[in-house]
């Protein structure tokens, strides 16, 4: 330890200014390549959790991997939906436990997932084509937060509407539309509450 000395030190304010770094990423434009708001999954990895897992478990992975949402895949590793953290905790999750009288730690992935016929799916070539402007339209005519992009038949990445408010500053009114019957009901019976 004898070769380190000790740095000048004070701690005579009491308070200061925060330094901010504004050299961050230039907004872009709706009219721009829709390719600059997917998660491309030949760069980044998607994060893949299975369908028996648990909620806790899911939110922990996803929490310590620092993402918004995981693939979920079956047995086989086949992808079946796509779990978004968000609805860890939403109405779904709340209504299920009840229902089932469990606790929601107790819940598995596949009760809250999405299902893939429930998400907009769009071929990369066409995507590649597009603008985020028609990524946004897509989003909103299907009422869902995500849009998988397909390439020769696999899964190679996700268009998210919080993705494409985060890199245009502008968010993509999303009016999620029940699917599923339960949903409809739900919906008819809670006519008040809003997604």
């Amino acid at each position: 330890m004898s070769e380190f000395k000790e740095i000048q030190w004070s701690s005579a304010a009491d308070k200061i200014a925060i330094h901010h770094n504004y050299e961050h990423q230039p907004l872009i434009s709706w009219h721009d390549s829709a390719m600059h708001v997917v998660d491309d999954f030949t760069k980044i990895s998607p994060l893949e959790i299975k369908e028996s897992t648990l909620v806790s478990d899911a939110e922990q992975k996803l929490r310590g991997a620092n993402r918004r949402y995981a693939c979920i895949k079956n047995q086989s590793d086949e992808m079946t939906g796509l779990l978004a953290l968000r609805e860890l905790h939403g109405r779904k999750a709340t209504q299920l436990s009840t229902v089932k009288q469990i606790g929601w730690r107790e819940l598995a992935v596949k009760e809250l997932m999405l299902p893939l016929v429930a998400l907009p799916q769009v071929k990369l070539e066409d995507l590649k084509k597009a603008k985020i402007g028609d990524a946004a339209a897509t989003l909103k005519a299907s009422g869902r937060d995500f849009l998988l992009v397909i390439n020769n038949g696999e899964v190679c990445g996700v268009v998210s509407s919080l993705r494409i408010a985060e890199l245009t500053g502008e968010s993509v009114n999303v009016y999620h539309l029940p699917s599923t019957f339960a949903e409809i009901i739900s919906a008819i019976n809670h006519h008040e509450v809003i997604d």
